[in-house]
């Protein structure tokens, strides 16, 4: 005959061991993209992550990287995000590496017209960087909700590889 109260308190124990488990699990997995209150931080956040990509990627020669303005979800350049562009050119100036002029960007980006037919895809980007004459492109994606998540990247003009990505978090309590 079986006893129920041992299989009962058998089956207390190991939900009892799932959900303490689940919620270590879940507790230990905060997010690491750090949060700020300002572009000013949030360009700051992003340059300190891009940055040591950049120097490796520059330790053997002098490289020339355009800045892309950052466009939304579906691709196109938004006032935000050319706002981050330029805040970011600022902050990652440098010796190690030449940036390509911001107007000169904006020249090719609307002679090629991109920024008007709406999807925006990174071989666009590319060939803009390209004729540019940059070796690295970074571009950027702002996705909104309670808080914005801007995400950069580096993209290799020639292979279209992606060397490096950078994310941060901008409340907007402090937008303006």
């Amino acid at each position: 005959m079986y006893d129920y109260r041992i299989i009962f308190f058998t089956m207390i124990k190991r939900n009892i061991f799932f959900i303490t488990f689940f919620l270590f699990i879940f507790g230990c997995a905060s997010t690491s993209i750090p949060v700020t209150k300002t572009y000013e931080d949030a360009a700051n956040v992003l340059a300190n992550q891009l940055k040591p990509e950049l120097y490796n990627l520059s330790e053997h020669k002098n490289i020339k990287i355009a800045i892309l303005p950052f466009g939304g979800p579906k691709g196109k350049p938004t006032p935000f995000g050319k706002k981050m562009a330029t805040l970011l050119q600022s902050k990652l100036f440098s010796q190690n590496w030449n940036l390509i002029e911001r107007d000169q960007i904006d020249k090719l980006i609307n002679e090629k017209n991109l920024s008007a037919t709406g999807i925006v895809e990174d071989k666009d980007y590319m060939s803009t960087g390209s004729i540019a004459g940059a070796d690295f492109i970074i571009v950027g994606t702002t996705y909104y909700g309670k808080k914005a998540l801007i995400t950069a990247r580096i993209i290799n003009v020639h292979t279209g590889s992606i060397d490096g990505i950078a994310q941060v978090y901008l409340t907007f309590s402090k937008l303006k």
